[in-house]
């Protein structure tokens, strides 16, 4: 599932340019959660953390868009905190169904009414903790998932197509313009475990990462 943010968008970019500046973190609480959320203006994009848990993500904007998905590590560690949407019956019993789709209602919610004495520009120093905090070892959400850092470019002439998860990978951190040219010029997105020169570079505007790709 997606929610709709355009309007979040809107009102995120306006602050940015307030500010004069392309990233921003405003904070959030739902059902005892408490969690912020960082925007990246150049490349629509938001790194969500949970406090508490000392655990995070990243989202990309699709078309105004945003994945209601995270991690399976992180969902089973927020979980009890997430609504219950049902009851499930099974043999053994049952289980209470968890949806997140209440925590991006309230995130987006955040986005669309957040006021500019409401946010602070976070230090790359900060930044760079946060990413740190995007590990994640479920596979089927990123195979690179333990590798959160950026480090650089990879052509593919001689090894065929570059693989439907790394340019997932690629949209989540740089966002979809960067993607779909990485697509076009079969180009893939090389990950360390560790910080690097470049761990910060998918803030620059998509025309200047394009000539450095």
């Amino acid at each position: 599932m997606a929610i709709n943010i355009a309007v979040g968008i809107n009102n995120l970019t306006a602050l940015c340019n307030r500010k004069s500046t392309d990233t921003i973190l405003f904070s959030f609480e739902h059902n005892g959660i408490k969690g912020s959320v960082v925007f990246f203006l150049n490349s629509l994009t938001f790194m969500i953390g949970i406090k508490d848990y000392n655990v995070g993500w990243l989202a990309s904007a699709s078309k105004n868009f945003m994945s209601e998905s995270l991690p399976g590590d992180v969902f089973r560690e927020i979980k009890d905190m997430l609504d219950v949407v049902e009851f499930v019956k099974t043999d053994k019993g049952g289980y209470h169904k968890h949806s997140t789709a209440g925590l991006f209602q309230t995130i987006s919610a955040r986005m669309r009414n957040v006021q500019l004495d409401e946010i602070i520009v976070p230090t790359e120093r900060e930044l760079t903790e946060y990413i740190g905090r995007t590990r994640t070892k479920d596979k089927n959400y990123d195979k690179d998932g333990e590798r959160p850092f950026f480090k650089t470019w990879s052509r593919n002439t001689n090894r065929g197509r570059v693989e439907e998860h790394n340019l997932e990978k690629t949209k989540r951190v740089f966002g979809k313009a960067i993607e779909n040219h990485c697509r076009r010029n079969n180009i893939s997105s090389v990950w360390s475990k560790t910080p690097t020169n470049k761990s910060l570079i998918f803030r620059k505007k998509v025309e200047e990462i394009i000539i450095e790709i």
